[in-house]
Formats: C-alpha cells, sequence, structure tokens
C-alpha cells in the first residue's frame, strides 16, 4: 500500500466515528483532490444506515460481527453464501476491480484495516470468549484466540467458502494485517485455521 502522510495516517488510526470526522474535516480544509473525495465517500458509506439516515451505524463493523455467522452456516446455506459475498462485495467497494486506482486502494485498506482495529478493540471485555452461558469466562489468551478466528472467518473463511479468495484478496489481506497489529501469535493461529478449511471443505 502507497504510504500515508502522518495527517492520514492519523485519521485512519482513529477508531471513534466522531473524531475521525473532526480529523477527516480538519485534512479537507484547502484540499480537493481524489483522494480525499473518495475517502469522504467511504466515510459516509461506511457511517450511514440508507433505511434510517439520523441513525449512527458502522456497517464495516457489523460485517466483522456478521461474518463469521455466514462461515459456520455455509454448508446448509451454500447458495445464500455466495448471494451475501456478492453484497458484501459491493458494499466493500471490491465488485468494480477496474475502478481500484492505487489512491482507492490505499483508502480501503486502510480503512478495513481501522473497521478490523475497532472489532479487536472489543474482544477484551469480562463476555467475550466465555463459555457455559457466561458462566466460565475466557483467560486473555482465548480470548486473543477467537478473536483471531472470528477476524479469520469473516475474512480467508467466508472467501474460500464462496470460492471468492481473488476477489475480497484486499479486504482479507487488511484483515490479516489488522490481526498481526493485535496479535503477532495470531499469524501461527491463522495458518491452523487455513490448513483446517482445506482438510475439512
Amino acid at each position: 500500500m502507497d504510504a500515508l502522510d502522518e495527517a492520514w495516517a492519523a485519521y485512519f488510526a482513529e477508531l471513534d466515528p466522531d473524531r475521525r470526522l473532526e480529523r477527516f474535516n480538519r485534512l479537507a480544509e484547502g484540499e480537493d483532490s481524489g483522494f480525499q473525495a473518495f475517502a469522504r465517500q467511504i466515510y459516509a458509506a461506511r457511517y450511514s444506515d440508507p433505511r434510517q439516515p439520523d441513525r449512527k451505524v458502522d456497517t464495516w463493523l457489523w460485517k466483522l460481527v456478521y461474518l463469521p455467522g455466514v462461515y459456520k452456516k455455509r454448508r446448509m446455506l451454500a447458495g445464500a453464501l455466495r448471494r451475501e459475498m456478492a453484497g458484501t462485495l459491493h458494499d466493500l467497494y471490491l465488485d468494480r476491480p477496474e475502478e481500484l486506482t492505487g489512491e482507492r486502494e490505499t483508502i480501503l485498506y486502510h480503512e478495513y484495516r481501522n473497521a478490523a482495529r475497532r472489532y479487536l478493540s472489543t474482544c477484551s471485555g469480562a463476555r467475550y470468549g466465555s463459555r457455559l452461558f457466561g458462566l466460565k469466562k475466557a483467560t486473555p489468551r482465548e480470548q486473543r484466540e477467537k478473536a483471531c478466528e472470528d477476524v479469520w472467518q469473516a475474512s480467508r473463511g467466508v472467501a474460500l467458502a464462496a470460492g471468492m479468495e481473488r476477489a475480497f484478496g484486499l479486504w482479507c489481506a487488511a484483515l490479516h494485517d489488522a490481526l498481526l497489529e493485535y496479535d503477532p501469535d495470531c499469524g501461527a493461529q491463522y495458518e491452523k485455521l487455513e490448513q483446517s478449511f482445506q482438510i475439512q471443505k
């Protein structure tokens, strides 16, 4: 991915949507570029609900919550999986690869990583990874392992299950990099999940 200057790097690192918008508005002052215009378009698409415009949402964070469930039901809902993934390609701006210039790829990559980091920031709560109806709390290590599995399922897992690895390559690469930033030990677990999928498919 293209290198970002310090101000844009800080924008993509910020997890809070309101603070991100404040940073963006400061960045956009006096700037009129294709990079800035596409970044604004992505921000608006990610944080808006077309059915309820006044409602605050993070549609890409929802993908990370929702897609592991799709992965787990992949055998029961094979046709639905492909339809769901086609819709997800559209939502993630990956359905028209011919339009993905270097700048646009850079923005999407960093925005995907931001969504993954936001998800991973929620994976240390008392209930996350708990078992036996919440009676047995997960250890920090178990929580990190579950987070790795969730993110793998929401990226490589569903892409492999749908046979759409190439189409989802940028999404998968960004989430993989976010995982390694979160916990470098996720690399080994990621490889095990890949191998396990190949054995079970």
